[in-house]
């Protein structure tokens, strides 16, 4: 009997592999194909969103250029790790070359391309797209492409200002957007009701006690994404801070920073309390959803394309999604051309389809709609308005032109954003266990209330973190190890004197 279920099991180990590729062969994605003119993008997107738009570009490109074209995906779990490849290559390859080897990157968000901006190639489209393709340059707030840079006619760049007083400067932005995504949280219906907890409708609702070890994380110096959603926390924080302000006050530009800075540090602590549930931080942001499904945590802080695709997939009944009223961004998804690419002239064709109209259908149409992906709905949202007027046959039917609650981003409350997750990291990835440890025995004190206030406020404020970023950018990499190091042990002893605040008056 042993010896027959060997073979059996023989079989099966042989037999199932040929089965599953033959029921789902289609749905992996295909080698490179070599046949044709390489393009070579560096992109944290899916697999499937690699795959949609590669297939259809090829299709588009022979068909009006008569030319066939390849692609070859460099692709990385988040806009970190590509940041730290442009920045390795522009002191081997491109110093060696001119070239980076790259073509474009794709994908990320606009925080992060503002940081790839000295690896970039200003790109000037034709009047006709743009004005298609944006006829407002701006969503809540928010740039929809790069419109700060501008050539003059030997190709010199400078910014907009500069290029008021000269005569024939053209625009040529340094991105483009190409789809559009916000920031919300994912929630498992059935694990909130196994704790009696509601769902939440806040980002200080993930910071509830009750939550403790049941919130997931991705982590910031990883995902850039990630790092985006806790910037909107801060943002929104700083952004109270001003609105306490009497309407007198809010006149006054040093009164208004003030504010700003001190709601820097609210938004910080809020942060910390919210890690002090989290399990863990997951590497990659596109993974939390899924885990959010199982059941295995209850919520968590998402992107909202990937939590409605893990709802169509698992059921709106066991799983749910949420934006914070007036406290998440509508974010553009970009794309760029890299300084010495390769085949730019192919590149500037991917950035020319990508805004095309059928392109902008693709990233919300249902699968086998005409013009939809064919294996996987990608439920992006589209970046060109005119998209919106005829939305039949999309997954979801949100059009963000049309919202009217969206909380309006600025600059001047994203100074920080370079060095959040460095921050993040040293107060809450990396004392996660005396984190966890220090609002519990915060929260079982006489003093509670308290010291968690003292906890969900940063020691210090907007100010000192621009001067952390500035040493932090300066500095190499042993002297970034040791500066990380010293934040560390200074959030570790801010950690153990509020234990012991605690543990005193708990005795």
């Amino acid at each position: 009997m042993k010896r027959y279920l060997l073979i059996l099991i023989f079989f099966m180990v042989l037999i199932v592999p040929l089965g599953l590729r033959w029921v789902v062969g289609t749905y992996m994605e295909a080698p490179p194909d070599d046949s044709g003119t390489p393009l070579v993008i560096i992109t944290p997107h899916s697999e499937s969103i690699r795959r949609e738009f590669a297939d259809a570009f090829r299709a588009w490109h022979l068909n009006k250029y008569q030319v066939p074209v390849s692609i070859n995906y460099l692709s990385f779990g988040g806009g970190s790790d590509i940041r730290r490849t442009l920045e390795a290559r522009a002191g081997t390859t491109f110093v060696q070359s001119k070239t980076y080897e790259i073509d474009l990157v794709w994908g990320g968000g606009d925080v992060l391309f503002e940081q790839l901006r000295p690896h970039l190639q200003p790109t000037i489209l034709p009047a006709e797209m743009m004005s298609a393709a944006f006829p407002r340059p701006t969503l809540a707030g928010l740039p929809l492409y790069d419109g700060n840079t501008f050539v003059d006619a030997g190709g010199g760049t400078m910014t907009a200002s500069a290029a008021a007083t000269r005569p024939g400067a053209q625009a040529a932005p340094v991105w483009f957007g190409t789809a559009l995504s916000s920031f919300g949280i994912s929630f498992n219906r059935d694990a909130l009701r196994q704790l009696n907890i509601p769902e939440p409708k806040t980002w200080r609702d993930l910071a509830d006690p009750r939550l403790r070890g049941w919130v997931v994380l991705a982590d910031p110096t990883r995902s850039s994404s990630a790092a985006a959603a806790f910037m909107v926390i801060v943002e929104r924080a700083m952004a109270d801070a001003v609105e306490r302000l009497s309407a007198e006050d809010r006149k006054v530009p040093a009164k208004v920073a003030a504010a700003q800075d001190s709601g820097w540090a609210d938004g910080m602590g809020l942060i910390r309390q919210i890690a002090a549930n989290a399990r863990n931080f997951n590497d990659s942001a596109q993974s939390l959803p899924g885990v959010i499904s199982t059941g295995d945590v209850a919520a968590g802080m998402t992107i909202d394309f990937f939590a409605r695709s893990q709802i169509a997939f698992v059921g709106d009944a066991r799983m749910g999604y949420v934006e914070p009223a007036n406290a998440t961004i509508i974010n553009p998804d970009p794309i760029a051309v890299v300084k010495g690419a390769p085949h730019r002239e192919i590149a500037e064709h991917f950035i020319e389809f990508v805004l095309t109209p059928d392109a902008q259908r693709l990233w919300n149409l249902a699968v086998g709609r005409p013009g939809g992906p064919k294996i996987s709905a990608l439920r992006r949202l589209p970046i060109v308005a005119s998209v919106y007027n005829d939305t039949t046959g999309f997954t979801d039917q949100v059009n963000p032109f049309a919202q009217t609650a969206n909380f309006n981003t600025s600059r001047q409350r994203t100074r920080t954003f370079p060095i959040l997750g460095i921050l993040i990291q040293a107060s809450c990835m990396d004392l996660l266990s005396e984190l966890r440890d220090t609002r519990a025995a915060v929260l079982a004190s006489p003093r509670a209330a308290e010291l968690d206030a003292q906890l969900g406020r940063f020691p210090f404020d907007q100010a000192e973190a621009l001067r952390r970023a500035s040493q932090y950018k300066d500095a190499g990499s042993l002297r970034r190890l040791e500066l990380l190091r010293q934040w560390s042990e200074a959030f570790r002893d801010e950690y153990m004197r509020l234990r012991q605040k605690a543990r005193a008056e708990g005795g």
